[in-house]
């Protein structure tokens, strides 16, 4: 969507898998250092002489596999030509990594996709973080005439007229990393201001002309509002958890929720809008976020909550923390580490492949099942109906009521 390419970064260009990045591209006539070696090791002539030693068969046979792996899984991101697709994270409780799978979604389709348009949208009131995540700089050190517009501005922009075409979202949001960006509200923008379902509706109806992807960084906990009325509207469900007996809880919760929702007392859903609800945690993508698989504690919550999504539609994605992903701090994917970059694309291409199925049962055309995850990832697409019942708690789960 940016028009300035040089937005999007080094981390793209020079990442394994992109156009114009091959795995290893050493200097002409010099070897690149070899992660293993020959059998694991250098001579020691070789470090004597300070001679670099090339990979050994297994070791580059290992490299070219991974390198086609990132050319398939970018390719099976640039694939769903997408009108509009709409994707809402969520999340049980704070602290979950959210923002943090809104933001690098938002980053990676805009990098892998530059002829689409993606919109990160941030409704979330309690930690609006993505403007800052993704390099924004803090609104309160800005004058008013030079911050970009909040949500709720946008949507009375939006009400007021102000916003009719394109060119007027080009020139109300800030672009970061290739992203159009509405940010979060500050406290003050938020004072006296409503922002519910039927405001969010209007500047989602607004996006979805302008727009091929909108990610929604919606709100945490089980009673939002605000929350059901973005899944009500979106295509896809992004539920970012961790590996843990809290994040195995919040999933049961959150899903038999939604599940069961029948609406307020001044508002009741439609049968269709309950169906809809259901067909979204049917085939929804849980993440996994800050995982760390040699935590015995963290891999046995995680295979837990795969297992109670075996025989199901739900795709479950595991994706390790990295320094460079810290809360607060500017997204630099080129910073990150190859693997959890790996885990990334791969969620990525999940969540996007969720979204063209959705987008192709609307307008009624053949579904298209492909997948690219490799052999030793942590990536589980489960294929048909979820089992609610075993999400149930453990003894001693402790009592949310």
């Amino acid at each position: 969507m940016s028009q300035y390419s040089d937005e999007l970064g080094a981390w793209w260009t020079g990442f394994p898998g992109s156009d114009r990045a091959t795995w290893l591209a050493p200097a002409p006539g010099v070897l690149a250092p070899a992660r293993d070696g020959v059998r694991g090791a250098m001579s020691r002539r070789a470090l004597r002489h300070g001679l670099v030693v090339p990979a050994g068969k297994r070791e580059r046979a290992r490299r070219e596999k991974m390198a086609e792996w990132r050319r398939q899984t970018v390719a099976g991101i640039r694939e769903p030509a997408l009108k509009s697709g709409v994707i809402t994270i969520g999340s049980g409780f704070g602290g979950t990594g959210k923002t943090d799978v809104a933001v690098t979604l938002a980053a990676i389709y805009a990098a892998a996709r530059p002829a689409d348009r993606v919109i990160l949208a941030d409704s979330n009131d309690d930690m609006p973080h993505g403007y800052i995540r993704l390099g924004g700089l803090p609104v309160e050190a800005l004058p008013p005439d030079q911050r970009t517009l909040s949500i709720r501005g946008f949507y009375q922009a939006c009400a007021e007229g102000s916003i009719k075409v394109y060119a007027d979202l080009r020139d109300a949001v800030a672009w970061l990393q290739g992203v159009a960006v509405i940010r979060g509200d500050t406290a003050d923008e938020c004072v006296g201001v409503d922002f519910g379902e039927q405001e969010y509706l209007t500047v989602l109806e607004f996006l979805q002309c302008m727009a091929n992807i909108v990610i929604n960084d919606g709100g945490t906990g089980l009673f939002a509002k605000l929350q059901v009325g973005t899944l009500l509207h979106g295509d896809k469900y992004v539920f970012v958890t961790e590996a843990s007996q809290l994040g195995f809880w919040s999933i049961g919760q959150v899903f038999s929720r939604y599940r069961n929702y029948e609406g307020e007392k001044e508002r009741p859903l439609t049968e269709e809008e309950m169906r809809h609800l259901n067909g979204l945690m049917d085939e929804a993508t849980i993440v996994v976020d800050k995982f760390t698989a040699s935590d015995p504690e963290q891999a046995r919550w995680y295979a837990r909550i795969c297992e109670n999504f075996d025989g199901t539609r739900v795709s479950v994605v595991a994706a390790p923390w990295d320094q460079a992903l810290a809360n607060r701090v500017p997204l630099d994917l080129g910073a990150v580490a190859e693997a959890t970059l790996d885990a990334k694309l791969a969620m990525a291409e999940v969540v996007l492949r969720g979204a063209d199925r959705a987008n192709r049962k609307l307008h009624g055309l053949p579904e298209t099942q492909t997948g690219n995850a490799p052999e030793d990832s942590d990536v589980r697409i489960i294929p048909a109906q979820p089992r609610p019942d075993r999400m149930g708690p453990d003894p001693g789960t402790p009592n949310r009521n």
